[in-house]
């Protein structure tokens, strides 16, 4: 087998180069969307991650956008404190933000009357790849006005 010369990349054509993938967000709407609940790997911070997966849309918010194919996915992240177990705080005011702490809390009261569970980590376990329908909004980046995310407006299980 013969070695191939890592720079012979460089001897490529341009549109023979990858092109640069962006991450666009689910776009705003009401979806039926699976859930896949995830604890991402973080220097400093607990971290959740909620997993949407588009299963179906049901309606837009903008009627002139193109509506997502099945498995368009987006995620939600929910910082929960930091490792040491102390609160996260704002660099602003220097005070705990304990914003993802209640978003997570506002999913997981509307999936534990479905699927059970009495703590946080139960409810997660048994709400794993289950459907929901939720409404999505999409708002940029606090930081780069050109990075957009995801933000749930409104879930329901059925």
């Amino acid at each position: 087998m013969s070695d191939i010369n890592a720079l012979d990349l460089l001897d490529s054509s341009i549109d023979e180069l990858a092109d640069l993938e962006r991450f666009t967000p689910i776009p705003a709407g009401t979806h039926k969307l699976r859930l896949e609940w995830s604890f991402p790997e973080h220097d400093t911070q607990v971290v959740v991650q909620l997993k949407l997966t588009v299963v179906e849309t049901l309606e837009m918010a903008n009627s002139s956008e193109l509506v997502p194919e099945p498995g368009k996915s987006g995620n939600i992240r929910f910082p929960l404190q930091m490792k040491d177990g102390s609160p996260i705080m704002s660099q602003k005011t220097g005070k705990p933000m304990t914003m993802g702490q209640g978003q997570l809390k506002e999913v997981v009261a509307v999936l534990q009357p479905t699927f059970g569970g009495g703590t946080l980590r139960e409810v997660i376990d048994n709400s794993q790849g289950a459907e929901v329908v939720a409404t999505l909004k999409v708002r940029a980046s606090k930081d780069d006005p050109d990075v957009k995310f995801n933000e749930l407006k409104a879930i329901l299980v059925e």
